[in-house]
């Protein structure tokens, strides 16, 4: 899979959708609509809510933001999966028609159109952020022009804005958007795997599928997010058909079941969305390969029993410290590094992984079993260290 096609529906084409069901709100999908709400005190013609819709324009479907007799700042927006410290260049064609005649694309007595667009680099999702890294304001009246932007993401999670702001309200009083391209500068590494808000995380199984197998993908959170979906892309970027198997509650959790079938070797994104696509709540890269290759562990000076208590690369001081309490009883081993926890030619090596899912790329019992054989593998999830170290001081041991 390219690791450089991170935008959903770049060219802003179809499919479009009514978001969330409103037919004012059409838009393209993977992307979402957002406006300010005009002051109470303020002219009826001002900050209106304005209507979302698809139009074709040279032969291109297009996206459509129009108020007509008023104006807006509104636009678009869509999550992304990021690298921190990584540069991005965004570059979108707009173009905006504003005048007092009716003519399509007449220029009479035209107002600043004021388009934008803005990259919050934290991944927040609220377009009057002081986050938002903004390009300088484009004028594009009656022709496509195309704007850019260069920011440097600060999470694994960074949120695109498309926006519009005219100044005077006008007959026609339309924005159009298409072909928009995010392109990471220099070094670029995709996280393997992306925990979003509420512990939201993917887990699949197989974890290691051949072509051919059937994936089942298994969404946990404990938050009950509304509106969601499961896109899932092949490493040529074409999409997979998924099938939603239901949704569950388990121990305060919101768990949803999806399954699709794997056709090639190579790269799969799974991304487990809401709005459309529009808002990224958890990302998995799965890798579907015909052949594993085992390597075997080294040899240990004398045989014992180890049980290691390996802390994922999130965990602080007070996971630390919780871990070490829990586990005095046992005088267990606690460690940061999964090749220290699967190391050792001994007769049990017992790795009780904590969180596995807030490693770069999820730790399960088929890695160590392909990296480390012969490795009993318990994964833990605590949402507390109060919650491991009680779970560690009552564990009754291998």
């Amino acid at each position: 899979m390219s690791q450089k096609r991170i935008l959903l529906n770049d060219k802003l084409g179809e499919p479009y959708r009514p978001f969330r069901g409103e037919s004012l709100l059409t838009v393209a999908e993977g992307w979402a609509p957002w406006w300010l709400e005009s002051e109470e005190d303020g002219p009826n013609w001002q900050n209106r809510r304005p209507a979302f819709d698809r139009i074709t324009l040279d032969n291109q479907p297009a996206q459509q933001v129009s108020t007509p007799w008023g104006t807006h700042t509104a636009g678009l927006w869509q999550q992304v999966p990021s690298a921190p410290g990584n540069e991005y260049e965004l570059t979108v064609e707009g173009q905006a028609w504003s005048s007092d005649d009716t003519k399509p694309g007449s220029r009479l007595e035209a107002s600043d159109v004021n388009l934008q667009i803005g990259i919050d680099p934290s991944g927040g999702l609220d377009p009057e952020s002081p986050l938002i890294i903004w390009s300088e304001t484009y004028q594009p009246l009656s022709h496509w022009q195309t704007l850019r932007l260069v920011a440097e993401a600060e999470t694994a999670v960074i949120t695109l804005y498309l926006k519009s702001a005219p100044t005077l309200p006008k007959r026609q009083q339309t924005v159009f958007w298409r072909n928009a391209y995010l392109r990471p500068i220099g070094r670029h590494k995709r996280s393997i795997n992306i925990v979003g808000v509420g512990d939201t995380h993917i887990t699949v199984e197989p974890e290691r599928p051949q072509p051919g197998d059937e994936v089942t993908a298994v969404i946990s959170s404990t938050r009950a997010h509304e509106q969601v979906d499961l896109f899932v892309q092949r490493p040529n970027d074409e999409p997979v058909r998924v099938t939603h198997q239901g949704q569950t509650i388990d121990e305060g959790r919101t768990i949803w079941r999806y399954s699709f079938d794997t056709d090639m070797d190579g790269l799969y994104e799974i991304r487990f969305v809401g709005d459309e696509g529009a808002r990224l709540l958890a990302l998995r890269l799965l890798r579907v390969a015909r052949e594993v290759q085992l390597v075997a562990s080294d040899s240990a000076r004398t045989t014992y029993k180890r049980v290691y208590v390996l802390l994922p690369p999130t965990a602080n001081e007070k996971w630390l410290l919780a871990a070490a309490k829990g586990s005095f009883n046992g005088r267990f081993t606690i460690g940061f590094s999964a090749d220290d926890a699967g190391l050792g030619d001994l007769e049990h090596r017992h790795v009780l992984a904590v969180n596995p899912h807030h490693w770069p790329q999820v730790l399960t019992a088929a890695w160590f079993q392909q990296h480390y054989p012969g490795v009993t593998f318990t994964p833990i999830v605590a949402n507390k260290p109060a919650d491991l170290e009680h779970w560690l001081h009552n564990w009754p041991g291998p």
